[in-house]
């Protein structure tokens, strides 16, 4: 993809998962979010990185805003996290092979390796994820 920003959803293992759909979590914020050590420390930031919490299918997950630095055929994904006060933190994970961009664009589906840097993307990641410690790990 050629845009330099370009507005997209990304699901972790999701089908799909729609703004339009979604509902956003009154009684939950990204302070209530069980941040596991292992998490906080793999990704440095990631908590003030989430956005908010947006509730899908009576699921909880945490909103980030990435900007794509670089995606490799091998899931291996690097990204600038937007931190809540507009500051960029950066982060690498591994991409499970059922990651998925949706977009409104005219195609369902990307992989992340399809997308080009500079890409700006919403990521909704499970709050179950984070909270039982398993966010981003290399499963190949």
């Amino acid at each position: 993809m050629n845009s330099k920003y370009i507005s997209m959803l990304v699901a972790l293992f999701v089908s799909s998962l729609a703004l339009s759909q979604s509902v956003f979590a009154d009684e939950k914020t990204c302070a209530d979010i069980n941040w596991k050590p292992n998490i906080l420390a793999s990704f440095a930031g990631i908590d003030q990185a989430c956005q908010e919490v947006v509730i899908r299918d009576g699921k909880n997950y945490a909103h980030f805003e990435v900007k794509l630095v670089r995606a490799q055929k091998s899931g291996q994904v690097t990204v600038q996290m937007k931190l809540r006060d507009g500051s960029y933190v950066k982060g690498t994970f591994f991409a499970p092979m059922d990651f998925h961009v949706l977009s409104d664009s005219g195609r369902t589906r990307f992989h992340m390796d399809e997308l080009s840097p500079g890409d700006v993307l919403d990521v909704f990641i499970p709050e179950s994820r984070i909270e039982n410690g398993t966010l981003g790990e290399n499963t190949a």
